[in-house]
């Protein structure tokens, strides 16, 4: 009896444990089926399905002429399923030479806990030829190809730091690939798969696709041509004088299109090992700079329109003049003698600029600046563009009223600097500056139009013909000699501004900025060219460094462009 009733008990125990068991399970599977299904419906999707991005192509950027800047051309990308790789140390190791990469990174990307990696993106065919002997030799599953675009300049380092770069996904990152990203990279498309264990597609599982959008091309209003002389002459001038760096710009004063913007150092955009943070800078746009004796030529403009002054007023100047503590003395010594407003200009006196100055006063100097640009931005489309800056009207001390008239104690960036004189040469009326001339999408159809945004008159047309006038002399008789062009009339300002010492007050003794801004033809402007060398040796003086370099450029844009002579 003992025996029996030790029986039931085992198999009521034994019972329970089966109704315990039948029980978790049971709240398990409606865990599992109801209460979390949707969870691992979605983990289920998450491995059955693949998610593959379409990349769209690029847009090409154009000159104005229709040449090719920046294009984008079809390359092999080599991608590994990792899950699907036999013997990822021994297929590291076979790979490892044909990339030219240490073994444990690719043995790393191999490794990966995903169902997709990148090997190497974007390389040459004959890479591409190696990994597929390597394949068929050995019999290597899991690792394949894509065609991927990328940016190629057809031109080197032409117009490098205007055209800018790309990362490696085709997304700008610095120039007119990045400022006008959102146009030139397009919209990406998307196919959604089915695949089965092994990451094989399984067929007929798309369940959407959607193709991608081709970026647009955008026509830009560089000229290659100019472009490159612009260039080529600025690389001579810099290395010549032994210089730290330069920068040119050509526009057209009429509509602000910019036909060349060249800086020395340069780099290749195709060869990113040329690339460091000294060359990298489009220094026209992203640098500030004392401008030096160019400014002459703003403060003059407001000297004629005020009617304070006419080209043939006359000033005695003195070698040097004091102001406060210190005395300021012209390029040159030369005895005291009788200028005219115009040869002061002309000879460039720094004595004579600071009289001028002192007979506007602060209020109108200030209100000239304002009316030429020198307190925002030039508003070109570009990114980087730095803000200039001069002391607030409060801060103002007497020698603000008497340096800056000559260029000291301002800060500006040499596009702002170019667009005041191009002000003078457009009779008085501001253009904003730019380069998208039009965009275009399929079979060439326009898009987008840039529109010419001129701005209020800031000076009368007579006051620029005066100023003209007087620019024209400073190149005929002037400190400019070294820009004439022949057989063309043409005008400008010099300018050799000391250096501001980095961290500290004060001016560097034997550090400079040589530059040259004129205008061509004088009598019917169409192009205004600045040139800027920044630490020129031997020679230091904007008449004998930065003037040749714009007569070569401007010399051979009128004829390029067939501006008949005079």
């Amino acid at each position: 009896m003992g025996r029996i009733r030790s029986i039931e008990r085992r198999l009521s125990f034994l019972l329970a444990i089966i109704i315990i068991s039948l029980a978790g399970v049971s709240g398990r599977l409606i865990f599992v089926q109801a209460i979390s299904a949707e969870k691992y419906d979605r983990l289920a999707e998450k491995q059955r399905l693949r998610i593959i991005e379409l990349p769209p192509k690029r847009g090409a950027i154009l000159d104005r002429n229709g040449n090719e800047l920046a294009v984008s051309v079809m390359m092999d990308t080599v991608y590994a399923t990792p899950y699907l790789i036999k013997n990822p140390e021994g297929v590291a190791k076979k790979l490892a030479p044909i990339l030219k990469m240490d073994e444990w990174k690719i043995l790393n990307n191999l490794t990966k806990q995903a169902g997709f990696t990148y090997l190497v993106r974007k390389t040459d065919s004959e890479t591409i030829r190696q990994i597929k002997k390597l394949i068929k030799d050995e019999g290597i599953k899991g690792i394949d190809f894509i065609k991927e675009s990328k940016r190629y300049y057809p031109n080197s380092s032409i117009g490098s730091h205007v055209l800018g770069l790309l990362d490696m996904d085709n997304r700008g990152l610095g120039g007119l690939e990045l400022y006008y990203n959102d146009l030139l990279y397009g919209k990406p498309g998307k196919i959604i798969a089915e695949r089965d264990a092994h990451g094989r597609p399984i067929p007929r599982s798309i369940q959407s696709s959607y193709r991608p959008v081709d970026g647009a091309n955008i026509c830009i209003s560089i000229d290659r041509e100019i472009q490159y002389k612009a260039e080529v002459e600025l690389k001579t001038a810099v290395n010549k004088y032994k210089a730290r760096s330069g920068s040119v710009i050509v526009m057209n004063p009429r509509n602000g299109e910019i036909y060349a913007m060249a800086n020395v150092p340069y780099y290749n955009p195709n060869k990113r090992g040329t690339i460091n943070n000294n060359n990298l800078r489009n220094r026209a746009i992203t640098d500030l700079y004392e401008p030096g004796s160019t400014m002459k030529a703003v403060i003059a403009c407001a000297a004629l329109e005020e009617g304070l002054c006419t080209p043939s007023k006359s000033f005695y100047l003195e070698p040097t003049v004091k102001i406060g503590n210190k005395r300021i003395k012209d390029a040159h010594a030369r005895p005291a003698k009788n200028f005219t407003f115009s040869e002061i200009v002309q000879e460039s006196s720094n004595v004579g600029m600071v009289k001028v100055g002192l007979l506007l006063g602060k209020g109108i100097i200030i209100k000239y600046l304002e009316r030429f640009g020198f307190t925002e931005k030039s508003g070109v489309d570009f990114p980087g563009e730095a803000l200039g800056r001069y002391p607030k009207a409060e801060n103002w001390s007497q020698m603000s009223l008497a340096n800056i008239p000559f260029g000291q104690g301002i800060n500006t960036t040499q596009l702002v600097m170019t667009n005041a004189i191009a002000t003078i040469a457009n009779d008085g009326v501001p253009v904003k500056p730019h380069f998208l001339i039009k965009t275009t999408g399929k079979r060439g159809r326009v898009v987008k139009s840039a529109t010419i945004l001129h701005e209020k008159r800031v000076v009368s047309a007579q006051t620029c013909a005066e100023m003209k006038h007087i620019l024209e002399k400073a190149v005929l008789e002037g400190t400019g000699e070294q820009a004439k062009v022949l057989g063309y009339r043409v005008g400008g300002k010099t300018g050799t501004a000391q250096k501001v010492k980095v961290n500290e007050r004060g001016y560097e003794k034997d550090k400079y900025i040589a530059s040259f801004i004129g205008i061509a033809p004088i009598q019917d402007p169409q192009l205004v060219i600045s040139v800027v060398i920044d630490e020129p040796q031997e020679s230091i003086y904007g008449g004998s460094v930065a003037a040749p370099v714009f007569s070569k450029i401007a010399e051979f844009s009128l004829r390029y462009l067939k501006i008949p002579p005079e």
